[in-house]
């Protein structure tokens, strides 16, 4: 996590040193806030996996709550996915699949965990 009053020159510099940064926008709320967030594009996938070996968890951030997650941008399938997981919880079910298969839920909870595929 970020701490709220990191620029986007603070975290380009951060991130500079594993290759070319294309863009880097730091996340803000409707009040300009940040929200502790950045997307940081580089040119390869290389430079971008350099940075995650080399920043994911190395360091919490001056003001900061929790130490740095560096990772690849999730999906819009893998966004959906923990939605789904995440109401599913709320509504204190173990399987989201469940809803849209009713009886089969199991199979295809059990068919996600053995091939590794996303329904």
């Amino acid at each position: 996590m970020l701490n709220k009053q990191q620029s986007e020159d603070d975290v380009r510099r951060l991130f500079e040193a594993f290759g070319n940064i294309e863009e880097c926008t730091i996340l803000r709320g409707p009040d300009g806030n940040s929200k502790g967030c950045a997307f940081v594009k580089y040119s390869s996938h290389a430079e971008a996996q350099a940075a995650i070996n080399a920043l994911h968890g190395s360091q919490t951030m001056p003001g900061a709550s929790s130490s740095l997650v560096v990772k690849f941008a999730d999906t819009d399938k893998e966004r959906t996915m923990r939605r789904m997981q995440q109401m599913a919880g709320q509504m204190g079910m173990f399987n989201p699949m469940a809803i849209q298969f009713g009886a089969y839920g199991a199979y295809a909870q059990a068919v996600s965990i053995d091939t590794g595929s996303i329904l």
